[in-house]
């Protein structure tokens, strides 16, 4: 068994990106309990679980969303207006979302929303869909209409139901849509039954599971995977990632742990001198079995915070500079990116737009 340090920027960038992610959907924090999964079936083969209660008691998260709304306080606006449209104030009503699929077609997946919403009022939207259409199931109705797609498209037959007032469940088909009552009701297993069965760590923002890649994927981790398990969240005022690859054979598994420690090694080349970064660095660990890959990495959430609020901090100076349209390299000061050519997103900088002549290669 190998115990080894991996890199920073994967939990890391998946910390930020979950802050980010439900930054718009914080009030004050309120008492939350780990996530109950119990409305996957035995039968699937992935989900996700995003927390939004356990977001509301991140200390992260929480810093995140009062940074986000300072920064831009036309959200606000934002927010009073989703609140008229449905009803429901993401902020404070929102608690979970569950997405579940049998195989591993993402189209076919299904999601059940557990909120306060305005049932009235979301019915009666509904109902002025197009192609609408009702049925009877268990003692409630579905909904069927079509969801307009992108400019030109015929768009996407969509089927929702209301399982209680405080639940909402969506899919592609109605079959999907009955099943997931079904399982709600307890008149269908559900996923600790199943493959995904297993415990939840408290504190935990989301949680992904699978038991199945899907064939088509474009990463060249999972591709040599047989399935996963991710959580991420908060816990006692320490923020933590974990996961475990169940790959095809040891030596894939000791390849994806090399993936690790290649960013590992780029971020110690990178924030060497940077006390913060190397202290979050040193609380990240690998553990290779076999065709299994653990990672795992927990921080102090304040200095998470100070990483993140010190990378905002730099954005915003960066953005002040160019006016408010952005910057990529920091030196030309004309108009952000359009100035100087040299944006690393666009290709190499234009001699002659700059003025400056291209530089032999030196090793």
């Amino acid at each position: 068994m190998i115990h080894r340090t991996p890199s920073l920027r994967r939990p890391v960038v998946i910390v930020s990106s979950l802050a980010l992610l439900v930054a718009m959907a914080l009030a004050r924090p309120v008492a939350a309990e780990p996530a109950s999964l119990t409305a996957v079936p035995a039968e699937a083969v992935w989900m996700m679980h995003l927390d939004m209660d356990a977001a509301r008691e991140s200390t992260v998260v929480r810093r995140m969303h009062d940074r986000v709304m300072a920064m831009h306080p036309q959200l606000e606006a934002m927010v009073a207006m989703a609140k008229a449209m449905t009803g429901m104030d993401p902020r404070k009503d929102l608690h979970d979302v569950t997405v579940y699929g049998l195989d591993t077609d993402k189209r076919n997946a299904v999601m059940v929303v557990r909120a306060k919403a305005n049932r009235p009022l979301l019915e009666k939207m509904v109902e002025k869909a197009r192609d609408h259409r009702t049925m009877e199931y268990g003692g409630r109705t579905l909904h069927s209409w079509t969801h307009r797609g992108r400019k030109g498209g015929k768009g996407e037959t969509v089927v929702g139901a209301f399982h209680a007032d405080d639940r909402m469940v969506f899919a592609r088909s109605a079959d999907a849509v009955k099943m997931a009552i079904d399982v709600l009701d307890g008149k269908k297993s559900s996923y600790e039954e199943g493959p995904l069965a297993g415990g939840v760590k408290p504190g935990s923002i989301l949680v992904a599971r699978a038991a199945a890649i899907d064939p088509n994927t474009r990463c060249p981790v999972l591709r040599q995977g047989r399935g996963f398990r991710v959580a991420a969240g908060e816990h006692e005022e320490r923020s933590f990632y974990r996961a475990k690859l169940d790959m095809k054979s040891a030596e894939a598994a000791g390849l994806s742990e090399d993936v690790v420690e290649g960013f590992e090694a780029v971020v110690k080349l990178r924030w060497t001198d940077d006390t913060v970064a190397m202290k979050l660095l040193s609380g990240l660990r690998t553990e290779t079995a076999g065709d299994t890959c653990t990672i795992s990495w927990d921080a102090a959430a304040d200095d998470v915070w100070t990483a993140m609020d010190k990378a905002l901090t730099e954005w915003e100076k960066k953005h002040r500079r160019s006016g408010g349209k952005g910057e990529c390299c920091g030196s030309c000061g004309k108009d952000g990116c359009e100035g100087c050519g040299g944006c690393p997103f666009k290709g190499e900088a234009d001699p002659k737009k700059d003025g400056r002549a291209p530089q032999a290669e030196e090793f």
